[in-house]
């Protein structure tokens, strides 16, 4: 995914006096956009399936800071959203050493050049925009869709669209789930690059998710 930098890493806290199944650590990072601002009100999620159905989540703070403690010792995945950003997933080893950080840098999610399209239009848009943003992704996805049928010519879409079904498939945890999402998405980058070739960001983000869907284990 273009701008993504993730620096996972082994981290903090020390129980030396119990044993290792019932130590407990924490997790600490950071959230920033590609130019390096800080990110506050990112949503960080971090689950382990070995250890049940629990979502540790944290929300970073004004200078896109982030926490969590009571961690068990073990590899998570941890999913980091903001609004207007394409979802970041990473793994990392949560350990009783002491480490760096994890930092997440998040690339903004494509979006239509404001003011190039009737106002009607971008009222729709936005609208599916809300319903994204308020984590109700597939009726946000059967929005854009509808739109796209009734504007043929609005080829562009797709990058949103595509981005929607990343987003999608960044809070799956069953990975067929995920990896039929990302399908979803490389459809729709494909489908733009139909009608044109040259589009950089959708040549960009197709590789991106060809390489993310290549990488989820059968």
């Amino acid at each position: 995914m273009a701008g993504l930098r993730i620096a996972v890493a082994v981290i903090s806290a020390l129980w030396l006096a119990a044993p290792v199944h019932a130590q407990s650590a924490r997790a600490t990072g950071s959230v920033r956009d590609e130019a390096g601002k800080p990110l506050k009100g990112a949503t960080i999620r971090a689950f382990n399936p070995e250890f049940g159905a629990r979502v540790i989540i944290s929300t970073s703070d004004s200078k896109g800071r982030w926490g969590m403690v009571g961690l068990r010792v073990g590899t998570y995945t941890f999913v980091v959203e903001a609004p207007g950003f394409v979802p970041q997933r990473g793994e990392g080893i949560v350990r009783t050493a002491s480490t760096p950080p994890i930092a997440f840098m998040l690339a903004r999610e494509p979006g239509l050049t404001p003011g190039a399209l009737p106002s009607n239009i971008q009222a729709q848009i936005a609208a599916a925009n809300m319903l994204r943003d308020q984590g109700r992704i597939d009726q946000a996805i059967n929005t854009y869709q509808e739109i796209r049928t009734r504007y043929a010519n609005l080829t562009s879409l797709n990058l949103v669209i595509g981005a929607a079904y990343r987003k999608k498939a960044a809070l799956e945890t069953d990975p067929a789930a995920r990896r039929a999402a990302l399908e979803r998405a490389i459809e729709s980058y494909t489908q733009l690059l139909k009608s044109d070739p040259e589009d950089q960001r959708a040549k960009t983000e197709l590789a991106s998710t060809q390489a993310e869907a290549a990488a989820i284990p059968n």
